[in-house]
């Protein structure tokens, strides 16, 4: 949608990883989910800081960003692969951020006052991604639920065509959003959401 993500040398981690999963297409959309999940899950195992999840895929803390990831998927000649991209910010100090971000991003760093060790986080938060995606998957949409910080809240969703307003519900196995919008439980497979 045409968003820069701002990165700090040696203060942030910006990451991606390549893997060809062996699942049906359909289950695709579940990845974000995952993701998301491992991020907070590895994050607060290190960190004993509690980040949150704010559909699809951003990683919130104290209702600002701190991170966010971004899956593409190509075809190969040994089927469906995907790439996932993670940006967190760990150690970034308020200066680091553009003016207009300030009131919307955070990091680890702003919100605790403590310097972490990055290479101590990521390798979490792929132990974490490799234990729920061999081991957990049939709970990953009630874990995302868990950790999402607007479950049973009012959020304005765009959809690319308008703004509709209404009631989180929740995630389907897919992990479409659903909204109650003037007493219907409506499902959406994209948008975005403002809180």
């Amino acid at each position: 949608h045409g968003n820069k993500w701002f990165s700090t040398p040696n203060k942030s981690l910006i990451f991606s990883f390549f893997f060809l999963p062996e699942i049906p297409l359909k289950k695709i959309g579940i990845f974000p989910l995952l993701a998301g999940v491992s991020i907070v899950k590895g994050i607060h195992t290190i960190t004993d800081i509690l980040t949150g999840l704010k559909w699809p895929n951003d990683i919130m803390l104290n209702q600002k960003k701190m991170g966010g990831i971004l899956i593409e998927s190509r075809t190969t000649n040994k089927g469906l692969g995907l790439v996932v991209g993670i940006g967190l910010n760990v150690n970034e100090s308020p200066d680091n951020f553009p003016k207009e971000l300030n009131n919307k991003a955070t990091s680890l760093f702003i919100y605790s006052g403590e310097e972490f060790k990055r290479e101590i986080i990521i390798s979490s938060i792929l132990n974490e991604f490799e234990s729920l995606y061999f081991h957990d998957w049939q709970n990953i949409t009630s874990l995302w639920e868990k950790y999402c910080i607007h479950k049973n809240n009012t959020i304005t969703f765009h959809n690319g065509e308008k703004f509709l307003q209404g009631e989180f519900q929740g995630i389907t196995n897919s992990g479409y959003a659903q909204i109650k919008l003037n007493g219907e439980i409506e499902t959406f497979p994209a948008g975005m959401i403002t809180l």
